[in-house]
């Protein structure tokens, strides 16, 4: 496959393998048949390399390091390259990802990042693929296309094949048996030996059992002094007492052990916290399934809300998270200071009167639209009225002042808007018959 393209996993005509025996096979057939004129020992070689990297993923996929790679086989960057493209071409190999030298701690730190973080590049990965070819030539009926095709059995041809090689590899694992015959010139077997006292070394003074010795240290944990937490077995009681009253508000904290649980809980007795107080904040916690160790989740549930300032504990309780040291670079502690005081001293010559005249072009700016702004207007007596109502009911700043001194203090909203709404009323009503009259004639006398 000379096309570039084809090397990719989703557009690969090779299926995917998981196994390392399936890879080397494939790739000893493919170089051996001569299917490429520049493929080699040094190929093989290769993919020894990466059979050994593929072992330790279950999708088959494995790194790929130029210079790595390079070390571990003697061999210059370029052949490395040149053999892993023989491989692409042979459908043995095909890209997962691509590698990049970009940074990838400045992306997941973002703006937090600092010198002090390092560098870190993107690996290329490629993934061990089947080609067509091979599956035919062993006699396997394959179902799909590409790299999620699967095996689905084997013709005729390929159950001999698969029964020659069987009983090839029973030959050989024959051919490497240890066969010497077993040596029985002891007068009996070590299991029947009398056991005699174990002494630490022998009587003419020599070397010690280092043997045993070596192993027991190996085996044996490293035993750490224990500090004092400070706590007397009283108040440890009182403590386990206080977390059974707990586990009996918090459903999920049923169930552990009282001691680990009262441990978790120190924070808030060093507070001065009651159970009742501890309970009502454990039951404030989302926790939608019981947790597998409580304890532990207690302890680093504390510890992580108290460094996130959504739970308040006197300082020295719980230990804060560890922030990496940063360093503004103009401390002169380091090489780098002078460097950056030259720096900012450039920036501050080259764009600070830039930015001065921008500064100045704004406020010139502001000045001008400002005097284009009109004045504003003095708002009439009718139009300073204060609304009573959203709707169409309206007081007088006078009505309102009596209005509340005439009500009680404290009152409802809707007994007031509707006071409001009665005052306003009776005012336009008193409006109206002030400003709207009829002028009506005498009647006539009645006629008798």
């Amino acid at each position: 496959m000379r096309d570039v393209a084809d090397h990719e996993i989703g557009t690969t005509a090779s299926r995917q393998l998981r196994r390392v025996t399936d890879f080397l096979a494939a790739a000893r057939f493919m170089v051996g048949a001569g299917f490429h004129t520049h493929a080699g020992r040094t190929t093989l070689k290769l993919a020894e390399v990466f059979a050994t990297r593929m072992a330790r993923s279950k999708d088959g996929h494995f790194p790929f390091s130029a210079d790595a790679t390079a070390r571990e086989l003697g061999l210059k960057r370029r052949a490395v390259f040149n053999h892993a493209r023989y491989l692409r071409e042979l459908g043995l190999i095909a890209y997962v990802e691509h590698g990049s030298k970009r940074n990838v701690l400045r992306t997941r730190y973002g703006s937090d990042w600092t010198s002090e973080h390092g560098y870190r590049g993107t690996a290329t990965l490629f993934a061990a693929v089947a080609p067509r070819v091979w599956d035919e030539a062993m006699g396997r009926r394959i179902e799909g296309e590409g790299h999620t095709a699967r095996q689905v059995g084997v013709t005729d041809a390929g159950r001999e094949l698969a029964v020659a090689a069987a009983v090839e590899k029973h030959r050989e694992r024959q051919r490497h048996q240890h066969t010497e015959p077993v040596d029985n010139s002891e007068t009996c077997t070590p299991s029947v030996v009398v056991p005699q006292p174990r002494t630490l070394g022998s009587v003419d003074g020599g070397d010690k059992d280092r043997t045993r010795e070596r192993a027991c240290r190996d085996k044996s944990p490293k035993h750490r002094a224990k500090r004092s937490t400070g706590w007397s077995a009283a108040r440890t009681a009182a403590a386990m007492q206080e977390a059974r009253w707990v586990q009996l508000r918090a459903w999920w904290t049923q169930g552990s052990c009282v001691r680990q649980l009262a441990y978790g809980l120190r924070p808030f007795f060093e507070a001065g916290w009651t159970w009742e107080q501890i309970a009502r904040e454990l039951t404030r916690w989302t926790v939608p399934l019981r947790p597998r160790h409580v304890a532990s989740y207690v302890a680093s549930e504390i510890r992580q809300r108290v460094n996130a300032g959504t739970l308040f504990l006197p300082d020295g309780l719980v230990a804060p998270y560890r922030q990496p040291e940063t360093s503004t670079w103009d401390d002169g502690a380091t090489p780098h200071g002078p460097r950056y005081a030259a720096m900012q001293a450039w920036k501050a010559s080259t764009f600070r009167p830039a930015a001065a005249r921008a500064a100045a072009a704004v406020e010139e700016i502001r000045r001008v639209l400002a005097g284009h702004v009109e004045p504003r207007r003095t708002p009439t007596a009718q139009e300073r009225h204060v609304g009573a109502h959203p709707q169409d009911v309206r007081l007088t700043r006078e009505e309102i002042d009596a209005l509340l001194e005439s009500s009680h203090p404290v009152v409802a909203c809707e007994t007031l808007w509707a006071q409001a709404e009665v005052a306003a009323e009776s005012r336009i009503g008193a409006q109206n018959r002030r400003s709207t009259w009829e002028y009506l004639p005498a009647a006539p006398p009645e006629r008798r």
